[in-house]
Formats: C-alpha cells, structure tokens, sequence
C-alpha cells in the first residue's frame, strides 16, 4: 500500500474515532442512536441519513419498536436493551398499540422532547462551528471527493467480490482455459 492510502485510511479511522456524542453526555452512543432513529421515523423519514428532522410532540403517532429496530440497524434485543434505558431516564415511554396489541410503539415524553430539542441545538451549534472553521467551499469539495472516492471504492469492491465467487463456484474455469489457449495460440 502506498504511503498516501495509509495515511488517507488512517485519516478516516481518527475522524471515525471522535467522540460527537460526548456533547450529549445524558445518553451513550446506542440511545442517541435510537433517540435519533424515532425522531427520524416520526418525522416520516423512517430510516433515511438525514440530521434535519422536525417533530412536533403533540403530532406524535408512535414507532414500532421493529421499525425503531431497522432504522437504527440494531437487533430486536439491542432495540429492546437501549429503550429501557430511555424509558428509566424519562426520555421515551412505550404503549401497546391500540389498532395491533402485539405490537408495542415508542414515544418521546415531554421531557424527552425538551432535552432532544437541546440535544439537537448543542449538536448543530458544534458543527456549524467545525465547519465555519473549515470553510463552506473547502467542506462543499472535501464532500464532493469523499463522495466519489467512496463510489469508485464500492464499484472496485464489487468487481472483486464477483471474481472471487466466480474463482470459488467455477464459473471463471473454463473460461479461463479457453484465454489460455487464445494466449498460447497468439504467442506462436
């Protein structure tokens, strides 16, 4: 590997490494995970990468915690282990869902709505400044890379993983034989 792909690589790793949700120190990184997720599914973007989301508490129709479980990319356990936490902290409450009693859904309480409010302030005050700093022109390019580089790297990925399950099924075999024996003819 080239020295200017270690560093790149070890650059993502630091930048992975920072603790942003030490700026909420109330949760650990899985509740503001979930915390995030139902703000996201209540907002109708169930499941979407998007940090603007506007709920009003008195809108609120409740998550499935299945639904809460997909869009955070966790497991029913998981789901079920970060909510109770929330629920002790006062942030969420869940309640059997009147149309389906199997099912349970999640609700942010009136407590929990004004401390994700401030959460969210706190956060989007430390990145408007990180990116103040940095510069909306230098950020706006470094995305645009990163963006790019990140689609050539999933393209390339995918070219290998098919070779390599074709080498693994077969298919590549006779394939190859039959380059060999065009190789072989060509060099004559």
């Amino acid at each position: 590997m080239k020295e200017y792909q270690s560093k790149f690589l070890l650059q993502m790793h630091s930048f992975r490494k920072i603790k942003f949700w030490s700026l909420v120190p109330e949760l650990n990184p899985s509740e503001h995970m979930l915390v995030f997720a139902l703000c996201k599914c209540e907002s109708g973007k169930c499941g979407e990468y998007d940090y603007d989301f506007d709920i009003k508490l008195s809108a609120m129709k409740g998550v499935k915690v299945s639904d809460l479980a997909k869009a955070a990319r966790m497991t029913m356990p998981g789901v079920s282990r970060v909510l109770a936490g929330l629920e002790e902290k006062g942030i969420i409450e869940r309640r059997i869902d009147k149309s389906d009693r199997r099912n349970t859904l999640v609700f942010l309480t009136e407590d929990g709505y004004s401390k994700i409010r401030e959460y969210k302030k706190r956060i989007n005050k430390y990145f408007e400044t990180v990116f103040e700093r940095f510069g909306e022109e230098r950020a706006a390019e470094v995305i645009e890379l990163i963006a790019e580089l990140a689609e050539i790297a999933q393209e390339e990925l995918n070219k290998e993983l098919n070779c390599c399950e074709r080498i693994q099924t077969g298919v590549d075999s006779s394939e190859d034989k039959i380059k060999d024996l065009h190789q072989q003819g060509d060099e004559k």
